[in-house]
């Protein structure tokens, strides 16, 4: 038997039957190769094989293979199949040179220079856009700060600097001024953030010829995962680093979805005019779908125009139709989830089996309320930024719990400049520091402060007026009377002109708010309601255990016997942004590929839901929908 023969024998034998096309994507060699991969189809078997094929078959040495991923989970998982297959083992699949982008670009910069800079963590990249907005006198809250790391991502990633920025409009002259503050404050502290990562490694190979030269002949074939997922600066290097080697790129345009972060679908579509001489080879088999879910998943996807054309297929797998339930609002459609999950927890399903995916984090308000009422175990892969904790609804909740407890100092904080009553902290707060036999609550002791000008205490007259008032109400009347009467929604309106933000987004958690204050009649009945469900989150960060609650991207790569897709209202599914988008049509398709995404991650069962009332209002259900063949309910 040849090396070939015996190769896929044992691959056999191991249990690993690889149809056609997926031979055809292991053994090409003698030129760089595209592959179209759909949905379920072995992309990773594939992948994995390959690498194991060009080490066993074609002797290439383990040190001379690049294997690139997006994660270090799909690195992890990547190492770990490789390393099972036949005739590989541990020692061969860990000398292969493997991992993220970030991880191996960095690797080159360690080679070069010996050290770099020390790696800004998440949290510190925050405080310093923070503190650089609050010197601006803006808030300087969550949702600010993460727009402006976002967009600053999104120029490095496109190798854009801030000199190379030019602003006109007054939004854009800002940012432009916050992203040269940051790199500054980083210059001066010694200090690098992720991207920084990849300039460097694009400029050092780019200027250095012998650095070039040395990677550019270090690897004989270069393998990379998810390539749709590429942006510009990655792309840019990997053709510096496969200038004498095989490149190999796997991904699916169907599943480009980080279009915000910079990812360019082009990319892998317009590989071969880059590669004139590449092989392209499509995995249209889908594996994991039953025949009903993948021919819906077809017909949606067809709508695209921006896409390789190719005929996705299943196994002949037959199972139940795709249903779609439209309920009356949202809070009918949570509990209508709940009786479905329950249905099936009671026919044996296991509750890791089964997951409830939405667009949007604030989608999940009505359900987590009901399955923490009804104590349904759950694990939220997005915890961080839950509906309780946006920063519009905190700053509500802080009115409800100064108005039943005047000595709460931290809602004194968070809410006695919003709306601005121009009381500054470091005044009253070295007050409040002073000795007080009384013990009387903060807001009092600031109005016997004897430098408070009139217009101020009266101010302050008034919030205390006002919190005796909002402790007699309902949470409702409450909610109302802040926005209305207090003057909240005027905050949140001047908030969103002096960020640049679209009002309709700064106002959305409060409108979802709205809705969640309806089924309750105290304050103090909503405020444990909302610690319930702020422990029953803390408790399910990262568990793993019981119904699995994420977003579309989150659920990019998994699979789950049960898929469960809530809110498919227009506005949302597609996302109103991309009716708003400059460039409407190709974000339209970006927002059907999400879609995609998620009913493709369903194995055996996929229920739809879309409520005719959405925040209050008649909401016409998703266009996508019209695309699809689904059984009513």
């Amino acid at each position: 038997m040849t090396r070939r023969e015996i190769f896929f024998h044992e691959l056999a034998t191991a249990g690993i039957q690889l149809n056609a096309s997926q031979r055809k994507a292991v053994t090409h060699t003698g030129g760089p190769l595209v592959v179209f991969a759909g949905p379920g189809s072995g992309k990773t078997t594939v992948l994995t094989c390959r690498a194991a094929y060009l080490m066993q078959v074609e002797k290439v040495r383990p040190k001379e293979l690049l294997i690139v991923t997006f994660t270090k989970a799909a690195a992890e998982e990547m190492k770990m199949r490789l390393a099972g297959l036949p005739g590989v083992g541990t020692l061969r699949a860990q000398s292969c040179d493997s991992g993220t982008f970030h991880s191996i670009f960095l690797r080159i910069l360690l080679r070069v220079y010996g050290n770099v800079p020390k790696l800004l963590e998440d949290w510190e990249q925050r405080q310093i856009i923070r503190d650089l907005l609050r010197l601006e006198g803006q808030e300087g809250n969550e949702e600010e700060t993460v727009d402006v790391l976002a967009k600053i991502g999104i120029c490095k990633n496109n190798l854009i600097l801030p000199d190379q920025i030019q602003a006109k409009k007054r939004a854009n002259v800002d940012f432009k001024r916050r992203y040269k503050l940051y790199e500054t404050w980083k210059q001066q502290n010694n200090r690098w953030d992720y991207d920084d990562i990849l300039l460097e490694c694009h400029r050092l190979l780019s200027v250095n010829a012998d650095v070039r030269r040395e990677w550019a002949n270090k690897y004989r074939h270069i393998l990379v995962d998810e390539f749709q997922d590429t942006n510009y600066v990655q792309y840019e290097i990997l053709k510096i680093l496969s200038a004498n080697a095989e490149l190999c790129i796997v991904g699916d345009d169907d599943q480009s979805i980080y279009r915000f972060r910079g990812s360019r679908v082009d990319y892998l579509l317009s590989f071969h005019k880059q590669f004139p001489s590449a092989k392209k080879v499509v995995l249209s088999t889908n594996y994991r779908s039953t025949e009903p879910i993948v021919h819906i998943a077809s017909s949606l996807i067809d709508c695209n125009k921006k896409r390789e054309q190719k005929r996705l297929s299943g196994t002949g797998r037959q199972g139940e139709p795709p249903v779609l339930e439209e309920t009356a609002d949202e809070r009918e459609e949570a509990v209508s989830v709940l009786k479905y999950m329950e249905d099936l927890l009671q026919t044996g399903e296991k509750p890791d089996d089964i997951a409830v995916l939405y667009r949007t984090r604030l989608q999940t308000q009505a359900l987590l309320d009901e399955m923490v009422k009804q104590e349904v175990p759950f694990c939220l892969k997005d915890s961080e930024g839950h509906f309780y904790l946006q920063w519009q609804v905190r700053d509500i909740l802080a009115y409800f719990k100064l108005a039943l407890n005047p000595h709460d100092l931290d809602s004194l904080v968070q809410i006695l400049n919003r709306p601005k009553r121009y009381i500054q902290p470091e005044v009253w707060m070295s007050h409040l520091n002073l000795p007080d036999p009384q013990n009387q609550p903060p807001l009092q002791r600031i109005l016997q402060m004897p430098a408070l000008e009139s217009w101020k205490r009266n101010k302050l007259e008034e919030l205390a007026w006002d919190l005796k008032k909002i402790a007699g109400m309902s949470p409702r009347e409450a909610l109302r009377f802040i926005r209305k009467q207090i003057g909240y929604d005027r905050y949140l309106r001047e908030h969103a002109e002096s960020t640049g933000q679209n009002p309709e987004n700064v106002f959305e958690s409060l409108e979802t708010l709205e809705q969640s204050v309806l089924t309750h009649a105290t304050l103090i009945d909503f405020l444990d309601h909302v610690r319930k469900v702020n422990e029953a989150v803390k408790q399910a960060k990262g568990s793993g255990s019981g119904i699995q609650l994420m977003t579309f991207h989150k659920a990019k790569g998994l699979e789950f016997k049960t898929v469960i897709v809530i809110g498919l209202v227009n506005g949302i599914v597609p996302h109103k942004k991309s009716l708003q988008d400059k460039n409407q049509e190709e974000a339209l398709e970006e927002e059907r590929r999400l879609f995609y995404v998620a009913i493709t991650r369903a194995k055996e069962r996929l229920r739809l839901f879309s409520p005719k009332k959405y925040k209050g209002e008649k909401r016409a259900r998703s266009p996508f929908l019209d695309e699809i063949s689904v059984t009513k309910r």
